[in-house]
């Protein structure tokens, strides 16, 4: 069972990995690895603010597959939650870019850099609802 920590830590990872293939400006030659580590990083978070804020039961894991699209996620998270509708439609968008990026050929670098900007959006999201809290370091 992953507990609160882990998620925390597990986002942070993956974020100082996305930071990383940033700094040394490997967007389009990683981008299947910035796909995956966006969509992670995004489930992570996600996760990690549904324990936090006790609505969910500790065991309650999120799988990235959920966000296929929005009739499925609704389908895996039947309950409320602040800007539920909105982190969902983010969600499924870091899925469609995970998908995007991580399979087929070499995209444009603009797509790597839209599912930076799209994690962004639902960290931004979440901090916000944690009440400025970032849950990093």
């Amino acid at each position: 069972m992953t507990s609160i920590e882990e998620h925390k830590k597990n986002f942070e990872q993956f974020m100082s990995d996305i930071n990383e293939k940033i700094r040394a400006e490997l967007l389009v030659e990683r981008q299947k690895i910035i796909a995956f580590d966006t969509s992670e990083a995004a489930a992570n978070f996600l996760e990690y603010f549904l324990h936090k804020e006790n609505l969910v039961p500790s065991g309650f894991r999120i799988n990235h597959n959920y966000f296929a699209s929005e009739k499925r996620a609704e389908r895996y998270l039947d309950f409320n939650f602040p800007e539920k509708k909105e982190l969902i439609r983010l969600m499924v968008n870091q899925e469609e870019l995970r998908n995007l990026l991580c399979y087929g050929k070499e995209k444009e670098e603009i797509k790597v850099r839209e599912a930076i900007s799209n994690l962004n959006k639902i960290v931004d999201t979440i901090k916000k609802e944690l009440g400025g809290e970032n849950g990093t370091k």
